[in-house]
């Protein structure tokens, strides 16, 4: 998987303008998942369709789905022409966040 680099550029709103590969994806961390999600599929990604044995975070949101065990993270994946995304997502205070990417 190759590393995705996001522009540092962010509107009032907290969104995202576009997506290169020119800077490092860190400047998604501690954002609504909802305004990631956003973002990404306005800027032409897509989400990675998700495995049937996998487990949906929310109902609304199944692409987030979410591993098993003492060291399970939940993730979603986004996919542009050849490169791959994958985003660590945690609920917290209520809200969906995103927290790191793998």
């Amino acid at each position: 998987m190759r590393k995705i680099i996001l522009p540092l550029l962010m509107l009032s709103l907290g969104a995202w303008s576009g997506f290169t590969q020119a800077q490092d994806t860190s400047a998604l961390w501690g954002k609504k998942y909802a305004e990631v999600k956003s973002s990404l599929l306005a800027a032409g990604w897509v989400l990675a369709p998700v495995a049937e044995d996998e487990t949906p975070m929310t109902e609304a949101y199944p692409e987030i789905t979410c591993g098993s065990g003492a060291m399970a993270i939940c993730s979603v994946g986004f996919k542009r022409d050849k490169t791959t995304l994958a985003l660590v997502v945690e609920s917290i205070e209520q809200e969906l966040i995103v927290t790191g990417e793998y």
